[in-house]
């Protein structure tokens, strides 16, 4: 038998197997508020925008009209004002979450109610082998059997005959995570503090800080 360690694969081959697996990405939903008077470009809305340190500009401020609407802070407010007043909470809700890809044309999003806040349930769910809180209408969910698990569109409980699961290994998935963790933190510390740091360097550091605190709380 020929076999070769991964060290030895090309890197080219290694990114086409990976390339090949399923996977997930931090994501938020719905990005449809009014923008900020502090937004100056008309900006596109998209169903969904995965957050990682390749976040574009328009995604960052996708992300922003998000944030501050979801937490009802006035779109009138001055981009001084309006970060003073979101930087004095305790904690936000954003909606979005974990999307759960088979390739870039199949994948599972989180539906209504579903929290980016929240993502991190989903190491506990599946270390616990239960299903998280993925939303509703539809009502996404996780089974278990064996070393496996199966991310449904809809809830597997009910009588949904036509469903088409993606398939993780309980390892992938955890790994996965990890993954995330680091796409979060990428996107705060890259292309969040960048688009922040070009109008106040201070709230931008401040800004930072505080999205580590509501978001990566492992």
């Amino acid at each position: 038998m020929n076999t070769r360690t991964l060290a030895e694969i090309p890197e080219s081959r290694i990114n086409d197997w990976r390339s090949m697996m399923p996977y997930i990405r931090p994501v938020i939903t719905n990005p449809y508020y009014e923008s900020p008077i502090w937004i100056e470009d008309d900006v596109t809305r998209k169903e969904f925008i995965c957050l990682s340190s390749d976040s574009t500009v328009e995604e960052v401020e996708l992300f922003l009209i998000l944030l501050f609407g979801f937490n009802n802070i006035d779109p009138k407010l001055s981009f001084t004002e309006s970060f003073n007043e979101i930087l004095n909470e305790e904690s936000v809700a954003i909606s979005g979450g974990i999307a759960f890809f088979e390739d870039e044309n199949n994948y599972i999003i989180p539906s209504c109610c579903s929290g980016l806040e929240d993502w991190e349930d989903l190491e506990e769910s599946v270390v616990n082998r239960s299903s998280p809180w993925l939303g509703h209408d539809p009502s996404p969910g996780i089974t278990y059997q064996s070393d496996h698990l199966f991310v449904w569109p809809d809830d597997p409980n009910e009588s949904n005959n036509n469903l088409i699961s993606i398939k993780f290994t309980i390892e992938e998935m955890l790994e996965n995570i990890k993954e995330v963790r680091a796409d979060l933190k990428e996107f705060i510390q890259q292309p969040l503090f960048q688009w922040i740091k070009l109008r106040d360097v201070d709230i931008a550091a401040r800004m930072s800080e505080k999205m580590i605190q509501w978001f990566i709380k492992n």
